[in-house]
């Protein structure tokens, strides 16, 4: 009985084995994890070297992004005199890198900024970096420093500021019908009221004024007789009304597009050929009501002389300021955009009926180009005129006479009146709807070409 009780309270030859096999392993552990504690306190210092270093790399980031973003701003821009000086906002934009970084704990950073043009007032700039940030544990396990690298890039089309000039010929040969209909409508209303002369019954060309035993205006007829005629003039009014209500639409509250309004015609006994409807103005509601009050110019006994376009386009050139950056409202852009049918009409001794008529010459243009982005040009087709309306009764004389032998050297000259690099800023308007057409073709051209933001 005591011998069994002995075996049963005292432990197996085995567990006491494995006791002694763990007392030694305890004693080797401790070795093992002093030799181990140089690469534990390494493996951690460099996770704390590593984290900084995540730190200071998202740091220089965030500076690389404000110098980009900087460097194309409108600020920028106008503090430099525009998007096109390159070497400024480059300038600009790595004095904020520069600025944002140096009071980071970094050895040697180097930076490149570069501003790219894209476009009128669109640029793109791009900056990559580099950096030593020095260890501050990692060097227990040989690594002194880590370097970093990064690039950020920034675009902006500028708010482009821009003034329209509208040009409209207002002369007495604007005063026919806007359509082929109209035309029959206006030469029929004229019968009707025996407005006529005594070889033209139902004179529509060279009868704008009142001569003879004429009674009315043909301009009277059309408007204040139901049903209303529309004339070109009353077409190119609406193609006017038309680019300003698309200009409310592009600047939004900017205000950054001005339109400026213009008539050439006149008495030129008085020497009044051009006047200004309006200065560039912003003041959409304005302009569009000013717009409606032009309408045909020369109302005189003669109506003679009031296509003088060689005095007419020179008093607008002089006061036409120098073209802009665009990068602000104290330099805008200048475009210039002619709505005419580009016949002469002079006062000059030995002419035909007191007119001296011609072709409009590109020649005009020379001044306008000089001082504009573009010279925009709405040739308002220059149409036969015939004999009571029928062509089988040939040319009206008048129009037979005085435009017939020149009217194949408008549109050609007219169109080298018109910028044509990089794209054509001419158009031909057959018909009133047309001319509406073509004015917002310009401004769509110009918009494009300037890049705007809304």
């Amino acid at each position: 009985m005591r011998s069994s009780l002995v075996q049963m309270t005292r432990a197996p030859r085995s567990v006491r084995r494995a006791a002694g096999r763990w007392r030694d392993r305890s004693g080797n552990v401790a070795i093992i994890t002093a030799l181990l504690m140089p690469v534990l306190m390494g493996t951690a210092g460099f996770a704390m070297d590593y984290g900084y270093t995540a730190y200071v790399k998202l740091k220089l980031d965030k500076a690389a992004e404000a110098a980009v973003i900087a460097a194309v701003s409108q600020s920028a821009a106008t503090a430099g005199g525009g998007y096109s000086n390159i070497s400024w906002l480059q300038s600009y934009g790595s004095d904020i890198f520069l600025g944002n970084t140096a009071q980071l704990s970094v050895g040697a950073v180097t930076s490149n900024l570069t501003v790219t043009s894209t476009g009128l007032n669109a640029v793109t700039a791009t900056l990559t970096y580099s950096a030593t940030i020095p260890a501050l544990f990692s060097g227990i396990i040989g690594i002194p420093s880590f370097a970093v690298n990064g690039t950020a890039s920034a675009k902006a089309s500028g708010i482009t500021y821009i003034n329209y000039y509208i040009l409209v010929d207002i002369s007495q040969s604007m005063g026919i019908g806007a359509t082929a209909t109209d035309m029959a409508s206006l030469y029929n209303r004229v019968v009707a009221y025996k407005n006529g002369t005594e070889d033209e019954p139902g004179c529509v060309f060279g009868c704008h004024v009142i001569t003879g035993n004429q009674s009315y205006t043909n301009e009277y007829l059309a408007h204040s007789i139901s049903p209303f005629i529309t004339l070109r003039i009353d077409a190119a009014v609406s193609a006017i009304q038309s680019i300003i209500s698309a200009a409310q639409n592009a600047a939004g509250t900017n205000h950054n597009i001005k339109i400026g309004l213009y008539t050439m015609s006149g008495n030129p006994v008085s020497g009044t050929l051009l006047t200004t409807v309006s200065v560039p103005s912003s003041d959409y509601t304005s302009l569009s009501s000013l717009a409606s009050s032009i309408g045909l110019g020369n109302n005189d006994t003669a109506g003679d002389g009031d296509s003088d376009f060689v005095d007419q386009l020179s008093q607008f050139n002089a006061l036409l300021p120098s073209n802009g950056s665009g990068a602000s409202g104290t330099s805008p852009l200048n475009y210039v955009f002619i709505i005419t049918d580009g016949m002469i009409d002079t006062v000059g001794s030995g002419c035909t009926w007191g007119h001296c008529t011609g072709a409009f010459s590109p020649a005009y243009c020379s001044g306008l180009k000089a001082k504009s982005t573009a010279v925009g040009v709405i040739y308002t087709t220059y149409l036969p005129i015939y004999n009571n309306n029928n062509q089988a009764d040939g040319y009206d004389i008048q129009y037979a006479t005085l435009a017939e032998p020149y009217v194949g050297d408008i549109p050609t000259n007219l169109a080298s009146c018109a910028t044509s690099k990089p794209i054509s800023y001419y158009f031909e308007a057959v018909d009133g709807p047309a001319i509406t057409t073509s004015m917002l073709a310009l401004f769509e051209r110009s918009q494009n070409a300037a890049t705007l933001t809304q």
